[in-house]
């Protein structure tokens, strides 16, 4: 056996608790221990770097024909990040994921293999979206009602992250990565204002008691307070590993099944894009001035255009022809012309 085969056989067995919420993380470590035999690498652990995983995505997308989209190619970096994550804890191997932008680092990894983007698929409705909110509150506080075990537990802080998920994209539709890296002090005024996109939010106050009782709990599991540069979502699931954005598709999925609005089936993941996407749209036919919807998105004007607004019922086109023409007139030219 080799010294990355036992590596591997050490990590799935100290991290079974783990592995069995993450279930592709298994594979994804097996087809880059077979890349490194294949590679001659199998036994030359401290010459493996970041480049070496580079080169072992190219492998599997030019001549396997696999991970052929950002999105497996971003599951398949979560699971080496989790597997030398671990190697570093346990002094094995020190951590080639660190001291680099990880985002950069992927999105140079999907232009240089011409990897295929992800297909956002439509949106929630308003009516959808509150059925799905209403759904989860009930089974949260089932949750509390009867107690739980270890993986109930799991499952509860999932839902409390998926809460301030959804409802912070409800009223600050963000990209879901720059939702994902919201930190302490990006809140204001006991947590009723959100800086985000270089605008301030204001927080209803629901929402504020939510984020407020989820930093507690997450107080209590980490045994200390949250500090002003903590992420509020890498702190609330520290006790229990640690928090990517990407986890946010599984997470989701979950709640959708576990409330019944979809079937279970064998699919891993369901994007929460479609989140944002409904809270974008509502924006639109509310008339709201597509500057500041850009602005708080971070969505070109064109792509608003092409995305949102082609889509818009006839009714909207006229009020928004009625209005442009009002605004012209108001042009202290225009009753000479």
């Amino acid at each position: 056996m080799s010294e990355m085969e036992r590596y591997r056989d050490m990590y799935f067995e100290d991290c079974v608790e783990l592995l069995k919420n993450k279930h592709s993380y298994r594979k994804h470590v097996d087809k880059f221990i077979d890349y490194l035999k294949k590679a001659g690498l199998e036994n030359r652990p401290r010459v493996i770097d970041k480049k070496v995983v580079e080169d072992c995505i190219g492998y599997y997308r030019l001549e396997r024909g696999e991970l052929n989209t950002r999105s497996t190619m971003e599951a398949h970096l979560e699971a080496l990040k989790s597997f030398y994550d671990y190697l570093s804890r346990t002094d094995k191997l020190p951590d080639i994921f660190t001291d680099y932008d990880y985002k950069e680092y992927k999105e140079e990894i999907v232009k240089k293999y011409e990897l295929s983007e992800p297909v956002e698929r439509g949106s929630f409705k308003c009516e959808e979206i509150i059925e799905i909110l209403a759904a989860m509150e009930k089974l949260m506080e089932q949750s509390l009602e009867e107690g739980f075990g270890l993986r109930d537990e799991e499952r509860y802080l999932q839902r409390i992250i998926m809460r301030l998920f959804i409802k912070i994209t409800l009223i600050a539709p963000a990209k879901r990565n720059i939702i994902g890296q919201i930190k302490m002090n990006d809140f204001e005024g006991n947590f009723k204002i959100l800086n985000i996109n270089k605008i301030k939010i204001n927080i209803p106050c629901g929402l504020s008691r939510d984020i407020i009782q989820a930093i507690q709990y997450a107080e209590c599991k980490n045994g200390k307070r949250a500090g002003k540069t903590d992420k509020i979502f890498e702190f609330i699931y520290r006790h229990k590993g640690k928090f990517t954005d990407e986890s946010l598709n599984t997470w989701f999925l979950n709640l959708l099944q576990d409330i019944g609005y979809i079937e279970k089936t064998k699919r891993r993941t369901y994007p929460v894009e479609p989140i944002r996407n409904g809270a974008i749209s509502i924006m639109v036919n509310n008339m709201v001035n597509p500057l500041l919807i850009s602005k708080i998105t971070g969505i070109g004007f064109s792509r608003l255009e092409t995305q949102y607004y082609g889509t818009m019922k006839s009714e909207y086109k006229d009020y928004l022809d009625k209005n442009i023409n009002k605004a012209i007139a108001q042009n202290e030219y225009y009753s000479y012309i």
